[in-house]
């Protein structure tokens, strides 16, 4: 039976510009770039190379670059109004199969990436459980138990999950930013570290400073999710693409300062800054700027932000979903939304259960993936060769989205805004998502040498089912708040 039109409706106008801008920063993590992905910017990679001491740069340059796809994404931003954000801009510019198969991609990369992120809740909290209270619990009851809460929290409604997101992100960013501050205050290692020369290009070899841009690029993906929340703010023409903007500036800014932190704590060498392998905990749990019981305090703070990247990645792919069952591209049953809550209550049920599949697979499967380290008889833990190639695959799906939307958009928007200024912003973002890419892919260790193939398996399949979708005409009508809304009016 047809659902009535009104139940697919999302609650209007309920948000403000800082919770669109709250979705964006949460789904970004800095906290948890700054910990995990920033080795892989210094030189922690497949490749062996990186930045270096140089990372502040890299980390600039990146963002710069990223801003290209920003600025196109902004401007889509300005002229439709829809929770779909880049699958409806894709759609609107290069046509209904090409739009289906780019939501396909970039909402089946957020699936796969909200399973690995409660992958990795459950294995961080089993570590803290162990070393500060020497408390054991298995990591996978814990997942499951933090599966339940953040499809709790997204479906009871949007303002929850994002006061959830606020208070969790800015802790845990407070935290970190107070701590690199007083490094740098106390002249990092020894008292005697502060240079200009994290600030200098020439300070690493050509190459290594490109490998360094690659590798940050990956630390401010989801900043364009403040989109899926169109429909549910208040001003989407304004705040929307402010909030694009604006968290990518915020963020770039945060990444600059806890990365000079990071640079002066290790006395301005390299080496020690990458083997530390997570240097923010390294940091906060020695002597010279920490102690042990801060490095514990530190570990809940990561958490803290994993979890609010949790939440915006379930916000931001229920709200995609639920667009695309509107439309007719995914089964129409997805379209309804909770009678009470106005939120995709059933998309979110796809994302907990998918999520909970993958976690009891990762257990049944004793982690799927080969655990062996270089060291013998040591191995990783059950979830963490899992959460990696899942990370990998949900990271190289947006990417590959940015580079689409930033090539459409020189169609979609052509008439709409100056020429001169789009070309430049799809150059650099095409060349900054596909640096991206290759990034990601070249010489990458086994198993992750396999995601690329993985890819494009699901967009095959996404092909396949294209044809299945767009034979029939949409059984749901959009909601009748968001029809009309065309590029350009």
């Amino acid at each position: 039976m047809k659902p009535p039109p009104e139940n697919t409706e999302l609650a209007q106008g309920k948000l403000s510009l800082v919770g669109v801008l709250t979705q964006s920063i949460g789904f970004m993590g800095p906290v948890f770039s700054v910990s995990a992905l920033l080795p892989l910017v210094v030189g922690l990679s497949a490749t062996g190379r990186g930045a270096g001491v140089a990372t502040p740069v890299a980390i600039l340059i990146a963002g710069i670059g990223i801003g290209g796809v920003a600025w196109i994404i902004a401007q889509y931003a300005k002229r439709i109004h829809l929770c779909g954000s880049l699958y409806d801009y894709v759609s609107r510019s290069a046509g209904s199969r090409l739009g289906l198969l780019a939501g396909w991609l970039y909402y089946g990369a957020m699936l796969v990436l909200a399973a690995a992120t409660f992958l990795l809740l459950g294995g961080l909290t089993q570590e803290f459980l162990q070393n500060a209270l020497s408390v054991s619990v298995p990591w996978w009851p814990l997942a499951l138990g933090y599966t339940a809460l953040v499809t709790a929290l997204i479906v009871i409604g949007v303002q929850i999950s994002i006061r959830a997101q606020l208070a969790l992100a800015l802790i845990s960013m407070a935290v970190v930013l107070v701590f690199s501050l007083v490094i740098i205050a106390r002249g990092g290692h020894g008292g005697n570290s502060l240079s200009a020369e994290p600030f200098n290009p020439f300070s690493v070899g050509g190459l290594g400073l490109l490998y360094g841009v690659l590798y940050g690029i990956n630390m401010f993906i989801g900043f364009e999710s403040a989109a899926n929340l169109a429909e549910e703010t208040a001003d989407p023409k304004r705040h929307v693409p402010r909030a694009v903007l604006l968290s990518l500036t915020i963020v770039g800014v945060y990444f600059l300062v806890t990365a000079y932190a990071q640079a002066v704590g290790f006395g301005l060498d390299a080496a020690a800054w990458k083997n530390s392998a997570f240097p923010l905990q390294s940091l906060s749990s020695g002597d010279e700027f920490g102690s042990a019981g801060f490095g514990h305090f530190m570990a809940v703070i990561i958490i803290l932000d994993v979890l609010a990247v949790t939440i915006g990645v379930g916000v931001a792919v229920s709200r995609g979903m639920l667009a695309m069952a509107r439309d007719g591209r995914l089964p129409r049953g997805l379209a309804v939304t909770h009678r009470r809550y106005r939120t995709p209550a059933r998309c979110v049920a796809v994302l907990g259960v998918s999520s909970a599949m993958a976690i009891v697979a990762v257990r049944v499967g004793d982690g799927v993936l080969a655990r062996a380290t270089g060291e013998p008889g040591v191995l990783q833990p059950q979830w963490a060769p899992m959460f990696g190639w899942m990370a990998g695959f949900g990271g190289a799906g947006l990417a590959l989205m940015y580079l689409v939307v930033s090539a459409a958009g020189v169609k979609g928007l052509w008439d709409q805004v100056s020429r001169a200024k789009l070309l430049i912003a799809a150059t650099v973002g095409v060349a900054v998502a596909a640096g991206a890419l290759f990034g990601a892919f070249y010489k990458a260790p086994s198993p992750l040498d396999t995601v690329p193939w993985a890819l494009l398996a699901w967009i095959a399949l996404g092909l396949i089912w294209s044809y299945v979708a767009l034979r029939r005409p949409a059984e749901v009508a959009p909601s009748p708040a968001t029809t009309g809304l065309e590029i350009g009016q």
